[in-house]
């Protein structure tokens, strides 16, 4: 089997959340790693979680659902589909939750050469059937 070639990017990474009259954001840079593997591609990172130890973020892309997989102090795994509803779970040491994302927009775009590329996400959140606001997602990705 061949080894999946792994390149190297910058990630800039930014999140807005609006909740009634109320938004939070959160915006943080990283590097990470771009590669490969059978018909998948994946973006591996460090996130900064407010309130957490970091978090080994993945994103797996096959080209019509993106899937955020989260491993550390927050164990996360949420599917993203344009125009579909996703379960997905959010576990903490303190408890476990079933998720929601009813996802407007998936919009996937990696970097070739030491062009830009871009992840771009938009979504409503439930957690246990508890809307938690509309989310906007954005990694700018550029390789090293």
């Amino acid at each position: 089997m061949k080894k999946a070639l792994k390149r190297f990017v910058k990630i800039r990474f930014q999140t807005k959340v609006e909740q009634h009259d109320h938004t939070d954001t959160n915006d943080f840079t990283t590097r990470g790693e771009i590669f490969h593997k059978g018909s998948q591609d994946y973006l591996r990172f460090e996130e900064a979680i407010p309130g957490f130890e970091k978090v080994q973020t993945t994103m797996k892309w096959d080209g019509h659902e993106l899937m955020l997989i989260r491993q550390g102090t927050v164990l996360m795994r949420q599917a993203f589909v344009a125009g579909e509803r996703t379960l997905g779970r959010y576990v903490t040491q303190e408890a476990s939750w079933e998720t929601e994302a009813i996802t407007e927009k998936v919009l996937v775009q990696w970097p070739r050469g030491k062009t830009r590329g871009r992840i771009e996400i938009c979504y409503q959140f439930l957690l246990q059937g508890q809307e938690t606001g509309r989310h906007y997602v954005r990694l700018t990705l550029e390789e090293e």
